[in-house]
């Protein structure tokens, strides 16, 4: 009874305020997510002005092993599984990324510990973005800016070695900052 009123709720703000989707919902779900190797994929998205929602949950994907066709909704259901990605988030494959979404996939499938305030409150978009700027594995902005795709490759390389070796080494910091400046 409650959810259905708080859907009935959740309706009536959403029409009037245009909001089409309701939290949790996947918007184009069936659209297919081509199986590839990681090197054509880096390749692609390196050359992408913005990361859109589909293409970093690819890329999360492929940063856990996965490299099979899937379809976005598949896709999101299984990194929702692995508490990569929580269940109230909205998804929209063409939707732009942002640094704050990224951090949070980033630091969940990497299995990150944080510090006082993560280990207290949880990961949140903000916390889980600081986390990854203090150890290195992304560059400086706000939860809300946008990934290029430079930077999302940058990001996704320092998080397989953060993922194998339990940090990113100065390399990788500054051959990062180098490629996300261009």
């Amino acid at each position: 009874m409650k959810s259905r009123i708080a859907m009935a709720t959740w309706l009536l703000a959403a029409s009037m305020t245009g909001c089409q989707t309701p939290p949790g919902e996947i918007v184009q779900g069936q659209l297919k997510l081509a199986g590839t190797d990681s090197a054509a994929y880096l390749d692609r998205i390196a050359a992408e002005p913005t990361v859109s929602e589909a293409q970093a949950v690819r890329g999360i994907l492929l940063l856990l092993g996965q490299e099979r066709e899937t379809t976005f909704a598949q896709a999101v259901k299984e990194l929702q599984q692995r508490k990569i990605l929580p269940r109230r988030w909205r998804f929209s494959p063409e939707r732009p990324i942002t640094k704050g979404k990224t951090a949070y996939m980033v630091y969940q499938a990497c299995g990150v510990r944080g510090g006082l305030t993560l280990t207290l409150i949880g990961p949140t978009q903000r916390y889980c973005l600081k986390e990854l700027q203090y150890r290195g594995v992304m560059s400086s902005g706000v939860p809300y800016n946008t990934v290029t795709g430079m930077e999302f490759v940058a990001v996704l390389t320092r998080a397989d070695e953060l993922r194998q070796t339990g940090k990113v080494s100065e390399l990788m910091r500054l051959e990062g900052e180098m490629g996300e400046q261009q």
